[in-house]
């Protein structure tokens, strides 16, 4: 404190000796302009400089304060207040959520310009506008949204891929998706959009290619990730038996196909069915008697009974082995019926299409044995069975009055 105090005695001092030292010095000023000319002391003429520059300092704040207001003058009376606009951007926000397109448009765009950053203003205003039906309005909203904030542009992207999928424009829309993977390859909803609208285009490669991420970040789950992955498999299996080289396609894709995916009922059927479609009925009975053995499956026996393998009769003494385990099974009953008609052992598959009747009412059982029994000359039962069967798969008719027999 004590030597603050002194610094502050000695620089008073000094200032004052400074200030009477330079006051005691002669100093002469002349300006001369023209024929005029002015003679005044330096320190006369430093005192009038420092005045005049008070002077313009003054005049300064003077008017850059009037300006200022008269800006805000003009503002308020032109857009209303800052108040009022951060009003109509939280009213507008409300109409939007609610759905009140119309309202929501009008109230977002006025704000849109008093507000420091718009762009919220007019993603969810192209979105209003999209709504009513105005894409061009949507897509020009975008445009200023897109022009309004540095890196914003994958969230005008997305907005835009949405529309594009509402609209049902996949091509458009899986484009403008591939701009927003390029800005965020791993963006949750970047991928969930492309497995959209690959889903809809029907290309299985590009949502095969993303499904690995779809797992690794739980973008689909459980139930929903094995069905989607089901559906890519049944699908790449049919594209794979239209193409110009089926057999040798379809192998390929079923060599290319997951451990689990092969042991898919699903998958199994699809795969089997394009076989017998191209003529490989010994390859189908070979994998369907394969995964009966390992994991059964009703839809798979009976399936198994429409194929036509090699040697009928060593079909027929699987099933019957498999029928000591499952005696009751009404599927695998049915598929016996059907392997001894293809072995011709008549009375054989009418026991067989009984006994399934007996345990379940299937239609395809009454219709099998309604052709049987047609064949073996009994009509009446057989026009029985058919009914039945009819009355089975339109279900039970209404009582209503008939005419007398």
């Amino acid at each position: 404190m004590k030597r603050y105090l002194f610094l502050f005695v000695v620089v008073l001092f000094g200032g004052a000796l400074g200030f009477h030292w330079l006051m005691t010095q002669p100093s002469y000023l002349m300006l001369v302009v023209g024929n005029t000319s002015v003679e005044m002391s330096l320190w006369l003429a430093l005192g009038l400089l420092l005045a005049g520059l008070a002077l313009l300092w003054l005049l300064y704040r003077l008017t850059g304060g009037s300006w200022s207001l008269l800006k805000r003058s003009v503002n308020l009376a032109l857009f209303g207040s800052e108040s009022r606009a951060r009003r109509q951007v939280s009213e507008g926000m409300i109409n939007y959520i609610e759905g009140n397109w119309k309202v929501a448009l009008k109230q977002l765009t006025r704000s849109a310009s008093k507000v420091d950053e718009p762009l919220l203003n007019y993603i969810a205003a192209s979105t209003c506008a999209f709504e009513l039906g105005d894409e061009k309005k949507a897509n020009d909203l975008l445009a200023k949204a897109d022009k309004t904030q540095t890196g914003a542009e994958l969230a005008v992207t997305l907005t835009q891929a949405r529309h594009q999928l509402a609209a049902r424009k996949f091509e458009q829309c899986a484009a403008s998706l591939e701009r927003a993977r390029k800005l965020a390859p791993r963006h949750p909803v970047v991928l969930d959009l492309q497995r959209q609208v690959y889903t809809e285009l029907h290309d299985w490669d590009a949502l095969e290619k993303i499904i690995p991420l779809l797992e690794r970040y739980k973008i689909v789950q459980g139930d929903e990730l094995r069905h989607m992955k089901k559906t890519l498999h049944v699908a790449q299996l049919k594209a794979a038996a239209a193409s110009d080289k089926p057999l040798e396609n379809l192998h390929g894709r079923w060599q290319r196909l997951p451990y689990m995916a092969q042991l898919n009922v699903d998958i199994i059927l699809e795969y089997t069915n394009n076989l017998l479609s191209l003529g490989e009925s010994n390859e189908a009975e070979v994998l369907l008697r394969k995964n009966l053995q390992k994991n059964w499956d009703n839809r798979l026996v009976e399936h198994y009974g429409l194929v036509a393998g090699a040697d009928p009769s060593r079909q027929l003494l699987q099933a019957e082995s498999w029928l000591k385990e499952r005696p009751g099974n009404a599927s695998l009953l049915l598929t016996l019926g059907r392997l001894a008609m293809r072995n011709q052992l008549w009375g054989k598959a009418r026991d067989y299409f009984s006994s399934s009747l007996k345990i379940h009412g299937s239609a395809a059982a009454y219709a099998e044995l309604a052709r049987l029994l047609a064949h073996l000359g009994e009509h009446e039962q057989s026009t029985e069975y058919y009914q039945q069967g009819l009355l089975h798969f339109t279900g039970m008719l209404p009582d209503l009055p008939l005419p007398e027999a």
